[in-house]
């Protein structure tokens, strides 16, 4: 399978080891023609952004990038880190907005709203191995989680290796991103979903997005294992947003909202 874009990448600005230049080059040279520099939300410790305001820095960058490299569509985005049951982003909603790309998750060792939402997902998450009991009330905490942020956030274009670090419920997190026009990542740096998980997102009729989420200039637009998982689950091209011919990053569904940058 042929991609037109990688939408999940992290820079030098977070805990990426690549510049945004390097990624530019990285990815124009592979072929693809468009890119989405998608540095963590500055409230997840050691991995984020200095602050939100740093994105308006990167938009900067960008700008310069594109006359440099006019063959390829760069977009600025982000991955905000959900912070508490109620779907909390750790990035304000006027930088969201000047966002090309929307992607967020839950992740560890991020700042929760208080000491309470704290609590509700972090320790939760921390006891799930003492039994079936804790384990169930983390993964309502997490699916609850996840699709608040789905649901309240309208500049919200992908959820990010859904389940990966805290277990969800797949199929209620993919019957949110379905009405809410929002992408279900495959995620090939981590090799995420599991084939099960995936297969209940394809039955349920999700929009796939296929992306690297990569730290490194060489794994810019690998994209092989969710290729992998389109040969091998025998899922219709047509619901992979990010496939070559598919039109790109404003074909999105969700992309006939009005942009104000």
């Amino acid at each position: 399978m042929q991609f037109c874009g990688d939408y999940h990448t992290h820079s030098r600005y977070s805990d990426g080891r690549q510049s945004v230049m390097e990624i530019v080059k990285a990815a124009s040279s592979r072929g693809l023609s468009e890119i989405a520099i998608t540095d963590h939300g500055p409230l997840a410790a050691v991995i984020g952004v200095k602050s939100a305001e740093q994105y308006l820095s990167i938009r900067e960058e960008i700008e310069v990038l594109k006359v440099l490299y006019p063959d390829i569509n760069i977009l600025l985005g982000a991955e905000a880190n959900i912070r508490d049951l109620h779907g909390t982003l750790d990035i304000p909603d006027t930088i969201l907005q000047q966002l090309d790309v929307v992607i967020a998750g839950l992740h560890p060792y991020t700042l929760p709203t208080s000491l309470q939402d704290g609590r509700d997902i972090f320790l939760q998450n921390s006891l799930r191995h003492l039994g079936r009991k804790q384990r169930q009330a983390a993964i309502a905490a997490n699916t609850r989680a996840t699709v608040q942020a789905i649901s309240s956030h309208p500049e919200l274009d992908i959820i990010s290796h859904p389940g990966l670090f805290f277990e969800v419920d797949i199929e209620e997190v993919a019957r949110a991103c379905i009405k809410y026009q929002v992408l279900f990542e495959i995620n090939c740096g981590h090799e995420h979903p599991k084939v099960s998980d995936i297969m209940k997102a394809q039955r349920l009729g999700v929009s796939f997005i296929i992306n690297s989420d990569s730290h490194f200039q060489s794994t810019v637009g690998d994209l092989q294992y969710g290729s992998s998982m389109v040969q091998k689950l025998a899922i219709d091209e047509s619901l992979v947003v990010n496939r070559k011919g598919g039109g790109g990053w404003s074909h999105w569904a969700k992309k006939s909202r009005l942009c104000i940058f």
